[in-house]
């Protein structure tokens, strides 16, 4: 019996096919014989009772230079056809997001992976304290943060938190992804001059998140750890390019593979179980030092890098474990 396997992500012509995750994984499949198909969140509708996509790609092979795939046109296909939907799309987890997951999760014949009830019940900024909320991590595993559109806020926070804001503040969207528009400001008054530009009526038109610049990020590095069904896969260590704060490989960050310590193992354990829990999947967890900077549940990446820094390809048993 054929199995098929339907990935909702970003056009084909954007995928960059020397580090997308999506891509090993779709290797993965196909050399383990399944069916692979391709399309994005605009094709996913409602027709009837059923839930139909179209405008879907057959992948048949991958290289290292392209992928060869099959367009199947306008042909609909109902959402039952497939075996599971990976849901692989980058953020923002803006409304057409959020549109999919609704779809997504009016159904429970096909299996989501992550499921698309819990990517709109857990913000991959945010989810670091729910756990700390539930005591998996303590206060020394979390960053400071404040999360709002009131520039008065953030002023408040910055005047309170003036003892661990020394090394600078960093500002970065809400609804933001891999590193971009991240600013390290060296003091508040710089911080909430650029704020106070954007504000309406003492509002921003979008949250912030403002932290403490943490200097390890330049010392020790960003760590991203690959969590898949309760396990701690793999790891690796980010380091910013020069003249820049944000770690992540988009914005020209540079891996290494470094031993986790005795604690951040402990930490990754302790969240692992945790994600699992919440029937969260795949996850991509960064750790700068002992602290969480987010967990990545909406396209975790980090498959086709560990490969390239080790020689040693997960993504096989990163995908058994999904459709396990």
């Amino acid at each position: 019996m054929n199995k098929n396997l339907i990935i909702i992500a970003d056009s084909l012509t954007k995928v960059n096919l020397a580090t997308d995750s999506s891509i090993a994984l779709c290797q993965s499949a196909i050399a383990k014989s399944w069916n692979v198909f391709w399309s994005l969140s605009e094709n996913v509708h409602v027709f009837g009772e059923k839930i139909y996509i179209n405008e879907v790609c057959q992948i048949k092979t991958i290289s290292n230079l392209k992928i060869d795939y099959l367009s199947l046109g306008k042909k609909k296909y109902p959402l039952n056809f497939f075996n599971i939907c990976f849901v692989r799309k980058d953020p923002p987890f803006n409304e057409e997001y959020k549109d999919l997951c609704w779809i997504l999760a009016s159904q429970k014949e096909v299996p989501t992976i992550n499921s698309a009830d819990t990517l709109l019940t857990y913000h991959e900024k945010a989810l670091q304290w729910r756990a700390f909320s539930e005591k998996i991590i303590n206060t020394h595993n979390i960053i400071p943060t404040c999360l709002t559109s009131s520039v008065e806020i953030v002023e408040e926070f910055c005047n309170t938190n003036k003892d661990i804001l020394t090394h600078g503040i960093i500002c970065k969207p809400w609804l933001g992804h891999g590193g971009e528009d991240v600013s390290l400001l060296p003091n508040k008054n710089e911080l909430l001059t650029i704020l106070n530009k954007k504000q309406v009526n003492k509002f921003l038109k979008e949250k912030v998140l403002i932290q403490p610049y943490l200097p390890e990020i330049h010392s020790e590095g960003d760590r991203r750890v690959i969590i898949v069904k309760g396990k701690v896969i793999a790891s690796f260590v980010r380091f910013p390019s020069r003249g820049k704060v944000a770690s992540n490989l988009a914005q020209g960050g540079k891996p290494v593979i470094k031993e986790m310590s005795k604690e951040q193992k402990n930490i990754c354990e302790k969240l692992a179980k945790f994600l699992n829990e919440k029937n969260i999947c795949f996850a991509g967890l960064d750790l700068i030092g002992n602290r969480v900077g987010e967990i990545n549940i909406t396209s975790p990446t980090g498959l086709k890098t560990y490969e390239s820094l080790t020689g040693k390809n997960i993504a096989g048993k990163v995908f058994q474990l999904m459709v396990k």
